[in-house]
């Protein structure tokens, strides 16, 4: 194994490690959720309150602002060191701060206004009030984003790949012990929930901060105009309006399904959140730490080496996200099953959250390939070929989703969004290997088909293996534990077979898989 590979397996498995937790703890948090909420009213409108931050925090925090930081800083450490890296950050920050300030107050008045407006259904009023308590955390997790990307620049992963934890750990401590010990209602619960992401929020913002001052940086009020800021600003401007386009996208299915009806939007999160798992813990791992590297080689003019990193970064996608869907879809119903069904969250809500566990699975791999893709324009510094599809997208979506909602309610927003991220996919596919020839010297194929065939095998032995756990595990007095076992054990060893058969076809990244999985020592 290469250095370079080397150094790429240690910060994924470190990122893959610290995603891991956070998503395993975003797991409990939704349960509880799930269990103190149900799919009434109430939870509707506080996961739309959740999603408004969480909007601008992936548009500006960890969505185009970052990915058109991470270019210009890896440029500004070659030039002038740590330094005047540094400097840098200091005047992204300083406009961020002052942005995000103005947005958020903004958008306090105006859920205020919302509030009080007798016109509205009650659960869109509520969740009006929720959003005022809820929108401070966007700009503590957007700066907290480009903290963490300061510290990825300098090959600090550990520490950022945890800073979801850290909010996680307070949403669910305010929501327990206000939900055991202060009240049962659910509109205070919800406003607990909405005080934990605050909580959460001041933690991730003062743990990477401390870690980058530990490495030398210092805050500074800057407003100074450099050549790096001139080109931060041209890159970022076309790359918000099409992280902008793909993010409203995700806020209008939501919207769309707070209005279906009180179910939809909490069925609609539920699913996506399964899906989000593997694509959070792997694929997100894969594109944050190959994205600096190629960044790197894209500075130096090494098109070898950027066609290399992208296409392992694309394989790697392959071989977690292919198998991962299958198995999402062959298992489905037991999966939502265990994570999310007690107290208030029945069987009947588990039966309706499978057909759309099954859309957005589908759609996984997609959404993966699409992390790595968009990698390759941020860093050729073109985000406004994405800006110009993602608009394209924007209006497919729109057209589709209100027509499907109409006929199938949130199942049909589901069909809306997938349908869109696979035109984006091989769109923006096409394009960049047109626009980079070394992006197309390496077929991906022959990878693609073998993650596919293999999977496909895969997927018939978990069918097999639950059927004879079913009859087994059925029943009321089935504790929790029995069931977990038994779903964990045919994913293990599904998961055994379809490692053993890409050894088996000699896939390219078949030894760095199995050392993640093994965790060395070194």
């Amino acid at each position: 194994m290469s250095s370079r590979v080397r150094s790429h397996f240690k910060n994924m498995l470190l990122t893959a490690s610290g995603t891991l937790g956070s998503r395993v703890l975003g797991l409990v948090r939704d349960r509880m959720i799930a269990g103190f909420f149900g799919t009434g009213p109430v939870s509707a409108a506080l996961l739309f309150a959740l999603s408004i931050p969480n909007l601008f925090r992936r548009l500006l925090g960890e969505g185009a602002l970052t990915s058109a930081l991470i270019p210009v800083m890896t440029a500004e450490k070659r030039k002038g060191g740590k330094a005047q890296a540094f400097r840098f950050l200091n005047q992204v920050l300083t406009r961020a701060a002052l942005l995000m300030a103005g947005i958020t107050l903004a958008m306090m008045l105006a859920a205020w206004i919302l509030s009080w407006h007798d016109g509205l259904e009650e659960r869109l009023r509520l969740s009006a009030r929720l959003t005022i308590l809820c929108m401070p955390y966007m700009p503590l997790i957007c700066l907290t984003a480009l903290f963490t990307a300061g510290l990825n620049i300098l090959g600090r992963f550990g520490i950022t790949a945890l800073s979801a934890v850290w909010l996680n750990i307070a949403m669910i401590a305010l929501l327990a012990g206000a939900g055991y010990f202060v009240t049962q209602d659910e509109t205070e619960l919800a406003v607990w929930v909405c005080c934990g992401s605050l909580l959460g929020g001041l933690l991730q913002l003062c743990i990477p901060a401390t870690m980058l001052w530990r490495t030398g940086w210092r805050p500074r009020f800057s407003l100074e105009k450099t050549d790096a800021w001139e080109q931060l600003r041209r890159i970022f401007v076309p790359a918000i309006a099409g992280a902008g386009i793909l993010q409203i996208n995700f806020f209008v299915s939501r919207f769309l399904a707070l209005n279906v009806d009180d179910q939809a939007l909490t069925l609609y999160y539920i699913a996506n959140r399964v899906v989000e798992f593997p694509i959070g813990v792997f694929a997100i791992a894969v594109s944050t730490v190959v994205f600096p590297s190629m960044s790197r080689h894209a500075e130096h003019d090494d098109r070898d080496a950027l066609g290399a990193d992208f296409s392992h970064g694309m394989r790697l996608i392959f071989a977690i996200n292919i198998p991962a869907a299958t198995g999402l879809i062959i298992l489905a119903a037991p999966i939502v099953r265990l994570l999310f069904e007690n107290r208030k969250f029945t069987e009947m809500d588990t039966l309706a959250t499978v057909p759309l566990l099954w859309i957005f699975a589908a759609a996984m791999p997609i959404n993966g390939m699409l992390l790595m893709i968009g990698r390759g324009f941020n860093a050729l510094k073109d985000t406004r070929t994405q800006a110009r599809l993602a608009l394209w997208m924007f209006l497919l979506n729109l057209a589709l989703s209100p027509l499907l909602a109409w006929h199938w309610g949130a199942v049909g927003l589901a069909i809306a969004n997938s349908v869109c991220a696979v035109f984006q996919c091989v769109t923006l596919w096409c394009v960049l290997r047109k626009k980079e020839v070394i992006f197309a010297r390496e077929s991906l194929l022959k990878p693609l088909l073998q993650c596919t065939g293999a999977s496909a095998v895969m997927g018939g032995a978990a069918w097999g293996l639950w059927q004879l756990c079913t009859p087994w595990i059925r029943g009321e007095d089935v504790s929790l534990g029995v069931q977990a076992i038994a779903l964990f054990a045919t994913i293990a060893v599904a998961a055994l077979l379809y490692f053993t058969l890409l050894g088996w076809m000699h896939y390219p990244e078949h030894r760095f898989l199995l050392k993640m999985l093994r965790r060395p020592r070194q």
